[in-house]
């Protein structure tokens, strides 16, 4: 045997056990094998019963500090789940008839009924962990908790063919819980949330004429005072610049849709390869620890048996194939390993390309109101508090005054509002 070949029989031989010590250990999980099963509504809700949910662009949370745990994610896929997320809540809650409108949102304002929150406590593909806080429009909080799935790799191939989200189990159960405590709630009650999250918008509008009619509490939270009548004037005027919220709302939310849509498969594909390799990797651990550790000492003695009677010479086919056959214990599972994660890498850096993109968001936002043209630009988030400054000048719009801006708009705030050409 010669000496170069003794050198890369010897080479092999410390790869593999770089390989076999090296290997990061993930623990094993217990999947959720029980099926959840959507609340429906068993009969359509009266108009005046509905409520309209805000679910908010969840947290994306921290990454897993051990290095292991965070291999293969990042923030910008972190940022990219915090999107996608809360659209697949958005449409089970929608699924289930108890609601009013449904929206995703960048974030909060003073006129949501229902505000859902959620941030990510751990997602790998295997393992999805939210913490999700409920809040009404009264400040009070329906409830604050942590909801956990496992899925398996045979649950991500049943998902792809019933192009369902694989944690769909996990949106159900918040549904559901969302659902039992509405269903709490007295008529009365839905009347005040109603109520209360107009008179909030109202006051946020126009501070001064709706100011008393709202109380908030020491513990932050809301209760009615008085309320204007029926016939205010200056109540049908909000009434009308709502309505125009709910327009860029609903832009807003379909933006969402096309984002949940256009990184849906990406996505997908890689918390699958990511649980492959996983998987894999748990494999090797489980040889290494039962039986290649004796393997490797096989190698180690095949090797050398092969590199002493290389050097004299004399080296025989059957040593060869023992030596073969000693280093091969372990080696498939060790080669597909590093496929799974060849894939679990380009699956990934397809995602952030994807995900940049979502977090660039530079496209204009353009609206048509009154005649007038209303530009937004930079991501989702500030165009919604641009949105909230234009809200203003719609009142402006209800009362009697021009639109347009009287002063050359603040570079720190881009909104436009022009002259709708004929």
């Amino acid at each position: 045997m010669s000496t170069s070949r003794s050198f890369r029989c010897l080479t092999a031989l410390l790869v593999l056990a770089l390989l076999l010590n090296g290997c990061a250990t993930y623990r094993r999980v217990r999947v959720d094998k029980a099926k959840a099963v959507l609340d429906t509504a068993s009969a359509e809700v009266a108009e005046s019963h509905l409520l309209d949910v805000r679910v908010q662009v969840f947290d994306p949370g921290e990454l897993p500090e051990s290095e292991n745990a965070a291999r293969g994610i990042s923030k910008i896929i972190r940022q990219a789940e915090s999107k996608y997320m809360p659209v697949q809540l958005k449409n089970a809650m929608q699924h289930s008839g108890h609601w009013g409108a449904v929206r995703v949102v960048p974030a909060a304002s003073p006129g949501d009924e229902v505000l859902v929150r959620g941030t990510i406590l751990e997602s790998n593909g295997e393992v999805l962990r939210l913490r999700i806080r409920a809040y009404d429009s009264r400040g009070i909080q329906w409830f604050d908790e942590e909801f956990k799935s496992a899925v398996s790799e045979t649950m991500h191939a049943e998902a792809s063919k019933q192009g369902t989200d694989v944690f769909q189990n996990l949106y159900y159960r918040i549904a559901n819980e969302l659902a039992e405590y509405y269903k709490s709630l007295t008529p009365e009650q839905i009347s005040d949330i109603r109520r209360i999250a107009e008179i909030r918008f109202a006051a946020e509008l126009v501070p001064n004429a709706f100011k008393g009619y709202v109380q908030q509490g020491k513990n932050d939270q809301y209760t009615i005072d008085r309320l204007p009548s029926e016939n205010d004037e200056m109540l049908a005027r909000v009434r009308r610049v709502r309505e125009r919220d709910y327009m860029l709302v609903d832009t807003l939310d379909a933006h969402y849709e096309t984002m949940n849509h256009d990184m849906q498969m990406i996505y997908t594909n890689w918390r699958k390869s990511r649980l492959m390799e996983m998987n894999l990797i748990r494999k090797v651990d489980d040889a290494k620890n039962k039986k290649l550790a004796a393997g490797t000492l096989l190698i180690l003695a095949g090797i050398a048996l092969g590199v002493i009677v290389g050097n004299g010479g004399d080296y025989s086919s059957a040593a060869s194939a023992g030596i073969g056959a000693a280093v091969g214990i372990g080696a498939s599972i060790l080669i597909a390993a590093t496929q799974a994660s060849e894939e679990t890498a380009i699956n990934k850096a397809a995602l952030e390309e994807l995900g940049v993109s979502f977090t660039a968001e530079v496209e204009p936002t353009v609206l048509e109101v009154e005649g007038k043209t209303i530009e937004l630009t930079g991501s989702a988030e500030e165009k919604y508090r641009q949105w909230q400054e234009v809200l203003g000048k719609l009142y402006q719009v209800e009362t009697g005054s021009d639109l347009m801006p009287s002063q050359p708009p603040d570079p720190e705030k881009p909104a436009t509002v022009s002259n709708n050409p004929d």
